[in-house]
């Protein structure tokens, strides 16, 4: 069942990189797995990177990210070098040169500057 579970949660790939967990849940269903089977196959998934589930807050555990890649991807342009991978001057063109200033010279992102990332 767990497996079916799986085949069909990553199915959903190709529209989507992650999910609310509840309609993790109402998949769940679907394969008859209780709320502490359906629990244990995430952690299990989680560790095996086949998904991310991440647990230490609600915000996380409202999630599960079902494209690994796409969070990674999401998390290397915040995450990175900018005398290597940022050309500034792209961000000038937007508005958003002081925002990325801050980013990198502080560590501290604006919410206008991740929805552009």
């Amino acid at each position: 069942r767990w497996m079916a579970f799986l085949d069909d949660l990553l199915s959903l790939k190709e529209s989507k990189s992650y999910l609310k967990i509840n309609d993790v849940n109402e998949l769940a269903i679907k394969f008859s797995l209780s709320t502490q089977e359906l629990n244990m196959a995430l952690e299990l998934f989680h560790e095996r990177g086949l998904i991310i589930h991440l647990t230490a807050t609600e915000a996380l555990r409202d999630v599960v990210v079902i494209t690994p890649q796409w969070l990674i991807d999401a998390l290397a342009k915040v995450i990175r070098d900018p005398g290597i991978h940022v050309d500034i001057e792209e961000f000038h063109k937007v508005g958003l040169k002081d925002d990325a200033d801050k980013l990198f010279n502080e560590g501290i992102a604006s919410r206008d500057l991740l929805e552009y990332l």
